[in-house]
């Protein structure tokens, strides 16, 4: 529950100090004197945006603070630790600071804070019901929002809405990988070609020079093999060849070493010569033999030159280039391939996705179905009790598969005939503003939206209904403020009079300026209060009366309005 609000420069109070108390809370006053704003704050607590036009004139700054009290099991406090906000002494204390400047902030227990971490712990803390829930209510849209509440579909819609995300994450993949699949189809094309092109020379490292040796080779065939043959023929071949001629000068070295022994050495490397000469002259002679003239492998290689020299200037000005290229070709297209497999093992993901979510999706319709039996029964009892007796209430419910969102795939539409013997319509050409205050207060009657409690304010939602039915309003309140803190703005003294605590807003002038203020009234001042609300300003000893008895018939009947109960101290304004 909230249990105590300070304001700051907000609006047109300059500063405010409130502590609250569990049950019902009614707000009154004189119409204009700022009711609302009080309301605004709260909201604010629960994350609703802030504008500088909420700042009070003369200032630069606008404050409210708020100070949550709840049970141990509420899920707030999980929320809190998942966001690594701690908990100080089992209170939650929220701040807002809104500048002109634009620097607004916010704080969480003394941290600072965004306004989406403030929105979801707000929506775990507080309801804020007012002319806009209302005007919510004539959306179809939300409508399944109170069917689910009632028939406590949260875990299974949980489930629906899991798959649902999952589906259209991959749904989101494919289809990026489905836009570029033209592109890519391109592109494969000219992978394709160039690595054909590449792979018909064989590239490898070195291959031109390669390429250019043997070309060079080839071209100078004949004159190579004329001077290896004539050499050949020099050491070896001829009768005056240098072989010959060595053999002659090593007979006569022999015969010099026998005369002197100290030329034998010299005998001896003479015959080394004459060794080598011969190993040189066969080599010569065999090279000759080998030297082929291949016109036509010379053709070849001159065209694998010059195509290789194509490549060079498509893909890079050296060999090492074109072959970095030519790595990168193999590698995009192994990625292409690999996007292709990609494409298919998300597209089998996406069908037994699909068919997880449509299996959830009809049990959870099946269960709406059902539901909403019980539901139109319950919202028609309560209907009755405000005035509304034979109102038919029902809810359409059609289903599309076609049509999957996070909520399944059914869309609702709530539909009444508040005239007996009328074809039930869409509620929002239907029902009266004072008929819309009621469904949204039997709604909130039947719904359980959550299992624990909450801070609920109601701002006005006694318009257009009668005193009678104001009376019945009260007794609802009441009866949510068995388990939730209510707070309720009001001008009917039938509903004000079912309220555990009594609040009074008043504008006035101080020092020259519009001021507003806040008090507890106290059980004589609540009396005065309820007769204004009834008679005016003229307080004649009937309106007293008739105040005290409003009160009376309230504490007898209505455990939480009792009066009975033990009063509590509230911080005094000013």
């Amino acid at each position: 529950m909230l249990k105590y609000l300070r304001i700051s420069n907000f609006a047109l109070i300059d500063r405010l100090d409130l502590d609250f108390a569990p049950g019902f809370n009614l707000i009154t006053g004189e119409t204009g004197s700022g009711k609302s704003i009080l309301v605004d704050s709260v909201s604010l607590l629960a994350g609703e945006r802030a504008s500088q036009e909420m700042i009070r004139e003369g200032f630069e700054k606008a404050r409210v603070e708020g100070v949550f009290s709840l049970e141990p099991e509420h899920p707030a406090w999980s929320f809190l630790e998942e966001t690594g906000l701690d908990a100080e002494d089992g209170e939650i204390v929220i701040r807002r600071e809104i500048s002109r400047t634009g620097a607004n902030r916010i704080f969480i227990n003394g941290n600072l804070s965004t306004l989406g971490l403030l929105v979801r712990l707000g929506r775990l803390m507080a309801d804020i019901h007012g002319q806009h829930d209302q005007q919510s209510l004539l959306r179809p849209r939300t409508h399944l929002r109170h069917l689910d509440g009632f028939g406590e579909n949260g875990d299974l819609l949980d489930r629906v809405r899991q798959v649902y995300v999952d589906l259209e994450a991959v749904r989101r993949r494919l289809e990026r990988l489905r836009e570029g699949a033209s592109r890519r189809l391109e592109r494969m094309e000219t992978l394709r070609f160039q690595r054909s092109e590449l792979d018909q020379l064989s590239l490898e490292p070195g291959l031109d020079r390669k390429l250019e040796r043997e070309r060079d080779l080839l071209a100078t065939a004949e004159s190579r093999h004329q001077a290896a043959y004539e050499s050949y023929r020099l050491l070896y071949d001829q009768e005056s060849s240098v072989l010959s001629l060595m053999d002659q000068a090593h007979q006569r070295l022999h015969d010099l070493s026998r005369l002197d022994p100290d030329m034998e050495s010299v005998a001896e490397r003479s015959l080394d010569l004459r060794y080598q000469v011969e190993e040189v002259g066969l080599e010569l002679r065999d090279y000759a033999a080998s030297i082929q003239w291949d016109a036509a492998r010379l053709d070849e290689v001159g065209e694998r030159l010059s195509a290789l020299e194509g490549l060079k200037r498509k893909y890079g000005p050296s060999l090492e280039e074109v072959l970095e290229h030519q790595a990168r070709v193999e590698e995009e297209l192994a990625s292409v391939d690999l996007s292709r497999m990609r494409e298919e093992e998300l597209s089998r993901e996406e069908r037994d996705l699909e068919s997880r979510y449509l299996s959830l999706s009809r049990k959870l319709s099946r269960k709406r179905r059902t539901d909403a039996q019980e539901f139109c029964r319950r919202v028609e009892e309560e209907l009755s009790q405000l005035a509304m007796g034979g109102c038919v209430f029902r809810v359409r419910i059609e289903t599309d598969e076609s049509v999957q969102t996070g909520q399944g795939t059914d869309a609702a539409e709530f539909l009444i005939s508040p005239n007996p013997g009328e074809s039930p319509r869409p509620l929002g050409r239907t029902a009266s503003g004072g008929e819309l205050s009621r469904v949204t207060l039997a709604l909130k009657s039947v719904v359980a939206f959550t299992p624990y409690s909450k801070t609920l304010v109601f701002d006005e939602v006694d318009a257009g209904i009668g005193g009678r039915v104001a009376s019945t309003v009260g007794l609802k309140l009441a009866r949510l403020a068995r388990r939730d803190q209510v707070f309720c703005i009001s001008h009917w003294p039938q509903l004000a009079c079912h309220a555990t605590r009594h609040l009074h807003v008043d504008k006035g002038i101080h020092q020259g300026r519009t001021v507003i203020k806040v008090r507890v009234l106290d059980a004589d001042e609540r009396v005065r209060e309820l007769a204004r609300m009834a008679a005016g300003d003229s307080l004649t000893e009937t309106a007293l009366r008739q105040a005290r008895e409003l009160l009376r018939r309230a504490a007898a009947g209505s455990g939480p309005g009792s009066r009975d109960d033990p009063p509590v101290p509230a911080t005094q304004p000013g």
